[in-house]
């Protein structure tokens, strides 16, 4: 944001000398004491006159005091784009030749809507005294603001501030009605922002922290969703503190009961008045007891020759530093009166030294050579299943799998066996085997497929043909066909024979509970093929009736 001084400097130097008789070889020295007197009169600022401003065009103001040419540097201000936003606008300008080249003070007087905000849009010009907003639903933004920012008691439900530069204080009036609701003050890119509060019930929240927050008079009760400086509490009756945040310092100097444990982290409170009942903030301590909770302690060990490979150590020293950040950050966990701001630097002097402790540790020398019993009773267990290309061949409900799949866990299982057989091998190589073999187990049993060949094989088909065999036999005649009607027909006795033959063996396999789907398939196809054959031989019976 640019800091452009428009003002208009109106100085008079006045200078009196008064010279007192001496003599010329004293004449430079007298100019060099007090014989010299000099008094200046520095700049005095023109307050400018006061309008209204009722239209604005490319490059004038129409205002209720005449029609002004615009200051290049002040085009910003009154831009086309503010020209809604102006409409009626109070301002105190500073006029030469004709020209408006100052704005000493702004009352923003037209609101927007719930849905649609009135936007102020300033440019980066400056604006060398107030400003001051007596209307609802406004956004101002890109303005330099020297003197005060007033939001009055006239906007009652939400103000924007974007990227403005408030010189002095951001001043929030007091309600002239008892009856209020909240306001919502948003900030936005507001840098070093200072308040002063005067009207209860307002949300202010800011994406930037800010200064100093005074709450002064009857304000009941103040939500602030934003980190803040210092926060500084002089209210005339109770007062309840609401939002969140970070907040560095309270100050209470008035007020009657005053509740301060809203959701902020707090890091000082300061009460003056003694007379006050402060109900203070709880302090977040959920961190700090989780760290507590079990310190990461490791073995302790001259030199480490007795700890496992696995394992880490300290020595005794390196262990008493650490135990005593732990004491330290116990000692304020348990303190119920310790600031958020103790339990902060607790937090963080616990963090540095586990840092401190963690990086002094070792691994041991030790080699562990593990319980390898328990590996080699899983080698041991695993469920191996029939090997198969499709599962025809293997029995009903009975599992198998394929080839690279037994190959798969043949290789875990190969791996581990190597583990157990190593004398050398460590509690971790024993873990890791353990854990690989396991997981190769559940893979292998995932991979089950169950065989399709014998119990409960669907043999209807069969069974139905074997019906229609015996259905479709005919007379059998032992003389050429003479001793059968002509209406009938007739085979031979070795042509049912031999398709009583295979009736048979289909029936054999349909009453074989253990048949497999390939013999089940067989007898099927054999038996159609001697039903076509049979079907061919027979011929009408020759006898006339």
């Amino acid at each position: 944001m640019k800091n452009k001084a428009l003002s208009t400097l109106m100085a008079t130097a006045i200078t009196a000398t008064l010279v007192l008789p001496v003599s010329t070889a004293h004449a430079s020295s007298s100019l060099n004491q007090s014989n010299l007197y000099e008094a200046q009169v520095a700049a005095v600022k023109v307050t400018g006159e006061s309008v209204t401003i009722r239209n604005i065009t490319k490059d004038t103001v129409i205002t209720s005091n005449g029609t002004f040419r615009i200051h290049n540097d002040l085009k910003p201000l009154f831009d086309n784009s503010n020209k809604m936003a102006l409409t009626n606008a109070l301002a105190t300008i500073v006029v030469k030749n004709g020209q408006i080249t100052d704005v000493t003070s702004l009352t923003l007087n037209k609101a927007g809507t719930s849905k649609k905000s009135l936007y102020f849009d300033g440019g980066d010009a400056q604006i060398s005294g107030d400003l001051t907003v007596n209307a609802d639903y406004v956004k101002i933004q890109d303005v330099t603001v020297d003197g005060q920012l007033i939001i009055t008691s006239r906007v009652k439900k939400a103000i924007t501030l974007d990227d403005v530069a408030v010189g002095d204080t951001i001043t929030l009036k007091p309600l002239i009605t008892k009856k209020a609701n909240w306001l919502y003050v948003t900030l936005k890119d507001m840098k070093s922002s200072n308040i002063n509060l005067a009207r209860t019930k307002v949300n202010v929240s800011s994406d930037q922290a800010l200064s100093k927050i005074d709450v002064v008079g009857k304000v009941l009760s103040f939500d602030v969703m934003a980190n803040v400086e210092k926060l500084t509490i002089d209210v005339e009756e109770d007062f309840n503190l609401y939002g969140e945040g970070k907040i560095e310092q309270i100050v209470v100097k008035g007020g009657s009961k005053v509740a301060l444990d809203s959701s902020h982290q707090v890091g000082k409170v300061q009460v003056d008045d003694k007379n006050v009942s402060v109900t203070l903030p709880v302090i977040d301590k959920k961190e700090l007891n989780t760290l507590l909770a079990s310190p990461p302690y490791v073995q302790v060990s001259v030199n480490g020759y007795e700890i496992l490979t696995t394992d880490k150590w300290t020595t005794q020293a390196d262990r008493n530093v650490f135990e005593s950040v732990v004491t330290s950050a116990r000692t304020v966990a348990n303190n119920n009166s310790a600031s958020q701001e103790q339990v902060k630097n607790a937090i963080t002097q616990y963090k540095n030294g586990l840092a401190v402790y963690q990086a002094a540790q070792k691994s041991g020398t030790k080699y562990g050579y593990g319980d390898k019993a328990s590996l080699q009773t899983l080698i041991n267990s695993v469920p191996y299943v029939a090997i198969s290309w499709n599962g025809s061949e293997v029995s009903y409900n009975t599992p198998w799998t394929t080839q690279a799949e037994r190959n798969t866990i043949d290789s875990a299982v190969s791996t581990a066996q190597a583990v157990v057989n190593n004398y050398y091998a460590t509690q971790t190589d024993i873990a890791n085997a353990t854990n690989n073999l396991n997981n190769a187990i559940w893979t292998y049993k995932n991979a089950y497929k169950y065989g399709n060949n014998g119990y409960n094989m669907d043999k209807t088909n069969l069974q139905t043909l074997i019906t229609s065999a015996f259905n479709g036999k005919v007379e059998i005649s032992s003389n050429g066909g003479y001793d059968i009607p002509s209406n009938s027909q007739w085979t031979s006795l070795s042509d049912w024979q031999y398709l009583k033959s295979y009736i048979d063996q289909a029936q054999t396999i349909a009453n074989n509970y253990y048949a497999t789907q390939t013999e089940v398939s067989n007898a099927y196809e054999n038996l159609t093929i001697a039903i076509t054959n049979y079907n061919n031989m027979k011929s009408p019976g020759l006898r006339q009736n």
